[in-house]
């Protein structure tokens, strides 16, 4: 494995003109500028919270939940084993602005901040004379904690009336205003900057950030189980999975709203449009209803689709595990800009996407848990930090404090339910060290770094939360 050498920004950007190109140095890669070498095409990035890749229609799911991701996957390309590198929204876009793994940049949980001393896809985008803008959904992502670098727009304010969820307080922070906003606001707002705000002179960058799917699931009254007969709804949780799946597909229809006005703006065929969620949800496969708590794949395989008019193959399928870290690499290899000194984890998958090379079937991808208090969260008991490792069919989880180790052959057990630890510890020790490799080289020190204060703490703990 390559050792990634991490330098401060400020000392990257540090005499930087506006408008110049930016020469990123990192030990051992000398002056690399990057580069601007072709027609600067638009990106809308779209992320889509709480989102399990196996309940998206264009995914083969039973229910049509995705009929707008279904005719976007046809006109593109889809990963059919997309990993997000944790089943937290935070630590998530944090990787997928960095490209680097939440061992490295440090967001291990929701509240955290992202440092900015991190080199993010908007800051290298907007050196690239890109108009950077971003409508998100959450205060999980409140330019508060660091997301908004690189984004020369950044709406993170919500009217009460767009909101679903009435929180005051929040991992230790006072929500200022609403906590979210429903996917049509959203959408009317992002269709507001690209109609009126955005400057036809230059190329821009634009992050739309969807919460819906996340709970509570309430969807209009017009989607309401809009998918499924309430006579065919035997349990509650057949109801409150029927309602999940309806939140997915009232997000369809406005991310289908979103792409018909870029193609009324003229812009479709001249824009790179990447589709993904930052993790999936539980739904109680692992007795656990919601995400966080483990990295099983209901909970880290995510959908994942490209589309560009003329540059990558239509209905182009790709099989090979990848994760959310290899995002912005691909992104800017495809937008033909070349950042060879931006110190990344990823990788970028441009060349299969336009089939030009297969991808490493037995690449690893890496995985993590958030450090819980020891503590009983829903159903499931938890005791500090999670790892896991994937590499090709096999998977290792392992969780030290809670004194657990599981190995899965997700061919013949895609839904990780027969441990093979003790039947196969040849690839069990395999994974393992490879895992303790991977830890050794990617975690940084200064774990301390965002620690919520003893008030806040205190304050948690008076509301009820294990931390």
């Amino acid at each position: 494995m390559n050792l990634i050498y991490i330098i401060p920004k400020y000392a990257a950007y540090k005499g930087l003109a506006a408008g110049l190109l930016v020469c990123l140095l990192i030990i051992g890669c000398g002056n690399h500028a990057i580069e601007k070498t072709g027609s600067q095409p638009n990106l809308i990035l779209i992320s889509i919270d709480t989102t399990r890749k196996d309940h998206c229609s264009v995914y083969g799911y039973e229910r049509d939940t995705t009929p707008n991701l279904n005719a976007f996957g046809a006109q593109g390309a889809r990963f059919e084993q997309a990993y997000a590198p944790t089943s937290t929204t935070g630590p998530t876009h944090a990787t997928i602005f960095t490209s680097l793994y939440p061992i490295t940049h440090h967001v291990l949980k929701n509240g955290l901040k992202l440092s900015d001393e991190y080199v993010t896809l908007a800051e290298i985008l907007k050196t690239q004379s890109y108009q950077t803008a971003a409508v998100i959904s959450s205060f999980v992502l409140n330019a508060k904690f660091g997301y908004a670098q690189g984004f020369e727009f950044y709406d993170d304010a919500f009217q009460p009336e767009e909101s679903t969820v009435k929180w005051k307080y929040w991992e230790g922070h006072r929500v200022d205003g609403s906590f979210d906003r429903r996917a049509d606001h959203t959408t009317n707002r992002a269709i507001r900057w690209l109609k009126k705000d955005r400057e036809q002179r230059r190329p821009f960058f634009m992050f739309v950030h969807y919460f819906d799917p996340h709970a509570p699931y309430t969807p209009p009254d017009s989607f309401l189980n809009k998918l499924s007969r309430k006579s065919s709804l035997k349990t509650q949780l057949d109801k409150t999975i029927s309602k999940y799946d309806d939140e997915i597909t009232f997000t369809d229809q406005q991310i289908g709203k979103l792409l018909k006005t870029l193609k009324e703006v003229g812009l479709r065929s001249q824009t790179l449009v990447v589709i993904t969620a930052d993790h999936g949800e539980g739904l109680m496969q692992h007795n656990h209803m919601e995400h966080g708590v483990n990295i099983y794949d209901e909970l880290v395989r995510v959908p994942l689709l490209f589309s560009w008019h003329n540059h990558i193959p239509m209905n182009r399928v790709l099989n090979t595990p990848v994760g959310l870290i290899d995002l912005a690499p691909t992104i800017l290899d495809l937008l033909d800009i070349k950042a060879d000194s931006w110190s990344v984890q990823g990788q970028s998958l441009a060349e299969a996407l336009r089939g030009q090379v297969p991808l490493d079937p037995m690449r690893p991808v890496f995985l993590f848990r958030r450090h819980y208090n020891e503590g009983t969260v829903g159903h499931t008991w938890v005791k500090g930090k999670k790892f896991g490792i994937r590499v090709g069919k096999w998977k290792y989880i392992e969780g030290f404090q809670e004194n657990t180790k599981e190995l899965f052959d997700l061919e013949n057990d895609p839904n990780e339910l027969i441990n093979l630890y003790d039947n196969f510890p040849k690839k069990s020790l395999e994974l393992a060290s490879k895992l303790q490799e991977w830890k050794q080289e990617n975690t940084r020190a200064n774990s301390n770094r965002g620690q919520i204060s003893k008030e806040d703490s205190s304050r948690l703990r008076s509301l009820g939360y294990v931390e």
